[in-house]
């Protein structure tokens, strides 16, 4: 199974985030743009895991300290990849919220490394995926709401492909409290 760490978001932020999206959209020529179903925050990409593992995955998001609190989402962006671009919306760097997802996203990371489970130690990006591939004629102007995000639990996701749309599917979800 295909797995990730990740904060889901409420209906409503999805509704905001899938509006950003078309805005996006609206301005490019090709790309691959997030189902509103998919958006998600990634704290911590798995790859390929073994069933057997499922149990102790839980166990160390369950290990998690931390009460609930928001996280700011107010400016965007793009990763490039050569002459096809990733858009997002991502963290406000100066928000309180940032640093307790880094805290979080740091604690997953140590224990799963110290598991065995193979894991990226780049600092957390804290990002939500509009598109991928997007290619542009002219530059992209999106009109970037400030949107509060509740994170209250961090789920363990399961990516895969069905009838050729990419899929993810909560297989697992872990409240956040002291």
């Amino acid at each position: 199974m295909r797995l990730f760490i990740a904060l889901n978001f409420n209906e409503e932020i999805k509704t905001r985030l899938s509006e950003l999206r078309e805005q996006l959209r609206a301005q490019s020529a090709t790309g691959n743009f997030t189902h509103d179903e998919n958006f998600h925050l990634t704290l911590a990409f798995l790859g390929e895991t073994p069933k057997e593992k499922l149990d102790l995955l839980i166990n160390i998001m369950e290990e998690v300290r931390s009460p609930p609190f928001d996280i700011i989402l107010n400016r965007t962006g793009c990763f490039n990849r050569g002459y096809k671009e990733l858009w997002w919306i991502g963290a406000d760097p100066a928000s309180s919220g940032l640093q307790l997802l880094r805290t979080i996203h740091g604690h997953l990371v140590s224990r799963l490394e110290t598991e065995g489970f193979p894991v990226d130690k780049r600092p957390l990006s804290a990002h939500i995926t509009l598109g991928r591939e997007i290619i542009h004629p002219r530059p992209i102007v999106l009109d970037t709401p400030e949107l509060t995000v509740r994170a209250d639990n961090i789920s363990l996701m399961k990516s895969e492909h069905i009838r050729g749309k990419l899929t993810y599917t909560e297989i697992g979800n872990f409240r956040l409290q002291n």
